[in-house]
């Protein structure tokens, strides 16, 4: 049978979820059509060793693939070169894919030849398992359900990495290699991708169920003060990437609608780290280099507080990120419901 998808799960240390992960396509009424690669990403734990199971359970459908810790983007760029579906989708193994809507996705994907699959997708509570938001809808006047459209016909269009199921043959022709050993290359995975797609199609039922309020995650407050540099590192990748290789004006206006947002979140992430004088530092060179490099973006992330921190050169930087750390206090103490 025709393998319809790739999923590249990237597993490092996922011992407690990854059965919850795998355990959608196990029961699948498409399973023998499903290409199921486990990148243990140099896992300490019981990672491998649950993966080895569904693997020696149904060898045709799942691949376990051991590798030396490179990061999640390490973990991508190997799923791309082993891919053998038509499709390819990336699935983070504390993460998964809707039961409900899984096959239906499936049986669509069939019969698509659209170089990008767009999905919405829910967040859960770790904690309870409660959905809590939909994110990523589209009304029929955005971008009509089930219908293909080119991307340089969409107006307003901001791709996440859980929306996105790109066609193989893509990635085939137009190699996109992810930094590895850095938090946050989802954002770098989406725009190369986005670079290279021309036609697209909406699937309007939610397929990935991504995971909050897990302690340590990349975008918890403590993965944020621990790998802030990754996200400015990231950052400046892509914004340097712009510069030098989009030239199709579609293509820049899907990279300045996710770059502004990324931007913006870089000025929240140093506010987050504390008021010390040494990230002042820091924020205010951010500042500079987006001023004097990349005007378009010093422009757009020019709101209220911002203009009066650059206009007292970031003076009051300590008074917000004290005020930033109350508001992490209480939330851990669990007085915060924001």
């Amino acid at each position: 049978m025709e393998k319809i998808l790739t999923v590249s799960v990237a597993a490092y240390n996922v011992e407690e979820t990854l059965e919850e992960a795998l355990q959608p396509f196990v029961t699948s009424a498409y399973k023998q059509a499903l290409d199921i690669l486990i990148i243990d990403d140099g896992s300490k734990d019981r990672t491998a060793a649950i993966a080895a199971k569904y693997e020696a359970k149904d060898p045709d459908v799942f691949r376990l693939v051991r590798k030396e810790n490179g990061g999640w983007g390490s973990t991508l760029n190997t799923g791309m070169k082993l891919a053998r579906g038509r499709y390819f989708k990336q699935l983070d193994g504390d993460d998964h894919f809707s039961v409900e809507n899984l096959d239906g996705y499936l049986a669509f994907l069939t019969g698509c030849s659209e170089d990008l699959v767009y999905t919405p997708f829910l967040t859960f509570d770790d904690r309870t398992g409660a959905v809590l938001r939909e994110l990523g809808r589209y009304d029929g006047h955005l971008l009509p359900q089930r219908k293909t459209v080119y991307l340089n016909e969409v107006t307003d269009f901001v791709p996440a990495m859980h929306t996105m199921t790109v066609r193989t043959e893509v990635l085939r022709q137009h190699p996109v290699h992810i930094t590895e050993h850095c938090f946050y290359t989802d954002v770098e995975f989406v725009l190369k991708c986005c670079r290279f797609c021309r036609t697209m199609i909406y699937y309007e039922l939610p397929v990935y169920h991504y995971r909050l309020a897990r302690s340590g995650q990349s975008m918890s407050i403590e993965g944020v003060r621990r790998h802030y540099k990754d996200h400015l590192k990231m950052l400046y990748t892509m914004l340097a990437y712009e510069k030098r290789y989009v030239k199709e004006p579609h293509v820049r206006r899907i990279f300045r609608q996710r770059l502004t947002g990324v931007c913006d979140m870089q000025y929240k992430f140093f506010f987050a780290l504390g008021p010390f004088g040494s990230v002042k530092k820091e924020v205010q060179q951010y500042d500079t280099v987006l001023k004097e490099q990349y005007p378009y973006y010093y422009a757009q992330t020019n709101g209220k507080t911002m203009r009066l921190m650059r206009g007292v050169r970031f003076f009051g930087y300590r008074f917000l990120a004290a005020a930033a750390d109350r508001i992490y206090q209480k939330a851990k103490a669990g007085v915060y419901e924001g």
